[in-house]
């Protein structure tokens, strides 16, 4: 064993054949396995083995040698250290899970729009006032067959977005029977939080597309009316909770800070919007796609204006503004998807 680490060290000077720092790293590991191997079979074998001094003594010379086997192989094990560190503490998520926030935060949106519509007009068409006058137009200029259309188009969207949402979101899981365990083992955590709501909200809309597809008795339309009304702050929640979940990741400076949930839920309303807008839209009255819009518009530059301070606070005052986050939004490869995406998109 002690010729081989010898001739090891030798052949590793010989002339006209450098090794790099890696490779000298690796031969003395093998160096190393070599002389524990050969002490182990010797001592099997009944040979005669060597001394207990002199193996730990050749054994920490050549661990002495493969863990510090020059300035530059330690540097380069420091470096790897800190990389891995890095790595460990980056925070990955896939496109999945970037689409799943758009579609879920969309579906939320229209709903809590267009249900908000419908609860504000059942309570004036209950109490015979002027309540609900504000949200929607009196049905002299909307009448009852549009509506239930814009109604139809509004909830069945919904649905699809939120369903195609919770497919991204198994997709990128790998497990879908992981996804039952959060309500079979419910938490007080975000993400258990966040399971239930999407889930509610998937079946307040189903109810609520079957009202506008069926002629359903009295005690189910009061059924809808109920799923609508909770239906409400539940959406809220599919809304904000995304944004509560990164403003909970420690690694990244720059969602640490309250203007994330507030822009997320802005974000949402605004796509809600654009998603009631697309459906009057569809109406054969040009009338009535005039004063949806109209009044649609001024709602939505609402939250596009709540957007933007949410923005502006969050890359000015938050946590991390001076960071190379902020940097890559404005300047770096980010900048394209920033700039094109979220500030001229929307």
């Amino acid at each position: 064993a002690s010729r081989e680490v010898s001739w090891g060290t030798s052949a590793s000077k010989r002339p006209g054949r450098k090794l790099s720092v890696r490779a000298r790293e690796e031969t003395r590991r093998a160096q190393l396995a070599q002389l524990t191997t050969n002490c182990r079979l010797s001592s099997r074998r009944g040979g005669k083995a060597p001394r207990r001094g002199a193996q730990s003594s050749r054994l920490q010379i050549v661990v002495r040698q493969v863990r510090f086997p020059s300035k530059t192989c330690g540097r380069l094990l420091l470096a790897n250290q800190a990389k891995r560190q890095q790595e460990r503490d980056c925070v990955v998520f896939s496109k999945l899970i970037a689409i799943y926030l758009f579609l879920g935060g969309t579906a939320a949106g229209a709903f809590a729009l267009i249900a908000l519509f419908d609860v504000a007009k059942a309570v004036k068409d209950h109490r015979r006032g002027e309540y609900g006058r504000a949200f929607l137009a009196p049905q002299s200029v909307i009448s009852e067959p549009t509506y239930k259309r814009i109604r139809r188009f509004v909830y069945g969207t919904a649905l699809i977005v939120v369903l195609t949402g919770e497919l991204c979101l198994v997709a990128d899981l790998g497990r879908p029977e992981a996804f039952f365990f959060l309500f079979l083992y419910p938490t007080s955590s975000l993400v258990s939080i966040g399971a239930f709501a999407l889930t509610l909200l998937t079946v307040f809309l189903v109810i609520s597309l079957a009202d506008t597809i069926f002629v359903l008795p009295k005690w189910a339309r009061a059924v809808s009316f109920a799923a609508k009304a909770i239906g409400l702050p539940v959406a809220v929640i599919v809304m904000v909770y995304t944004g509560l979940l990164l403003q909970s990741v420690i690694s990244v400076e720059i969602w640490q800070s309250a203007w994330l949930p507030v822009l997320f839920a802005a974000s949402a309303l605004s796509c809600g919007c654009a998603v009631v807008m697309l459906a009057a839209c569809t109406c054969e009255d040009v009338r009535v796609t005039r004063i949806m819009a109209r009044l649609l518009a001024w709602i939505d530059i609402t939250f596009i204006l709540i957007e933007v301070v949410s923005i502006v606070a969050l890359l000015a005052f938050g946590k991390g503004s001076a960071s190379m986050a902020v940097m890559r939004l404005f300047e770096g490869d980010l900048s394209t998807s920033f700039w094109a995406g979220f500030v001229a998109c929307g």
